[in-house]
């Protein structure tokens, strides 16, 4: 098989890129390098760079390279970002993503495998959230994911796209030899943040001590790249057997909170770390937890790394032996 990796140049796109070389599987990499690394794609991978709403591109992209399914990671992802400039989200998020399924079909590619977030829930009712959670996004990144799955559903009864979404928690950690981290430009993630206040002796922040949780700071679950891509694997395979266009959660079932993260990486690094406390971020919902049930009972999928030693350790290796990132920019 040979699979697109869109934004394979980026965080968990590039891990992605190694899971399916693993799985022995050809791989081609198409990024606008906006986010994402050059030195982050192997040498022996073609990488195209360019934008994946470029129509004409993306014709020209398929017909040099006859692919069998696409991963869409190609998206912007900051909940603060997307509550002050909505339209950036909307056009690169729900148009880019429907221009770039255009040309998949043109070029009879019918297997999507789409990057979707727990941000499509909102404020959650019921935690764990189940995948049949009614869906109340509160930022224009929530929204935008939502309205990609609602268009991917009405396409797979209209055309032969048949696509699953994956709703992931907090993705993190890094590949665990230390290879491959996460390095974006303006960093929105807090563990990554938390190791640089390690690495820099800076002050860390948490933005809001007034939720409704049990310490006043803001409970995510936390998914470890490894497993997150290892459920990529699964949905494609799932495709490949004919399965229906489908959604479900990544996550592991359990949340730690924003003060919880920031503890683990003081233990973890070795350094006592300045803890300052702000202003909460517009969009930040209280509480996301996943209940994955079902994409453990279809799928066969399940957690292996995602302990947080195994996150936030891995990721302290990374930055640690990386404090620039890449270096390519």
């Amino acid at each position: 098989m040979r699979v697109l990796v869109t934004g394979g140049a980026g965080y968990i796109g590039r891990q992605m890129v190694r899971q399916l070389i693993e799985n022995k599987m050809d791989v081609v990499v198409v990024d606008s390098l906006e986010n994402g690394h050059r030195a982050a794609v192997p040498a022996n991978v073609p990488l195209y760079v360019g934008n994946v709403g470029d129509e004409k591109f993306m014709d020209e992209v398929f017909a040099r390279e006859r692919v069998d399914a696409v991963i869409h990671f190609a998206a912007y992802l900051a909940v603060k970002e997307s509550m002050e400039q909505p339209l950036k989200y909307f056009r690169n998020n729900v148009e880019n993503t429907l221009r770039l399924v255009s040309a998949m079909l043109r070029a009879n590619v019918t297997r999507f495998v789409y990057s979707s977030s727990a941000a499509v829930y909102g404020n959650p009712t019921r935690v764990p959230i189940p995948d049949d959670h009614p869906k109340q996004p509160i930022n224009p990144y929530g929204e935008s994911k939502h309205l990609v799955e609602k268009m991917l559903q009405w396409l797979s009864i209209a055309t032969p796209l048949r696509a699953i979404s994956l709703r992931y928690f907090n993705a993190c950690g890094a590949s665990l030899d230390g290879a491959h981290g996460e390095d974006h430009p303006d960093e929105p993630h807090i563990i990554p943040l938390a190791l640089r206040a390690a690495l820099r002796g800076t002050p860390f922040y948490i933005f809001g001590n007034d939720y409704r949780t049990h310490d006043g700071t803001c409970i995510r679950d936390y998914i470890h790249i490894v497993d997150l891509c290892d459920a990529h694997l699964r949905a494609l395979d799932a495709l490949t057997r004919g399965h229906n266009t489908d959604a479900y959660n990544v996550g592991t079932g359990h949340g730690y909170s924003n003060r919880e993260i920031a503890e683990a990486a003081r233990r973890i690094t070795g350094i006592n770390f300045e803890v300052r406390y702000g202003p909460r971020r517009p969009g930040d919902p209280d509480e996301l937890v996943a209940d994955s049930s079902r994409l453990q009972k279809e799928l066969g999928w399940a957690p292996r790394y995602s302990d947080l030693d195994t996150i936030i350790g891995s990721a302290w290796r990374w930055h640690r032996a990386h404090p620039n990132g890449y270096a390519d920019k």
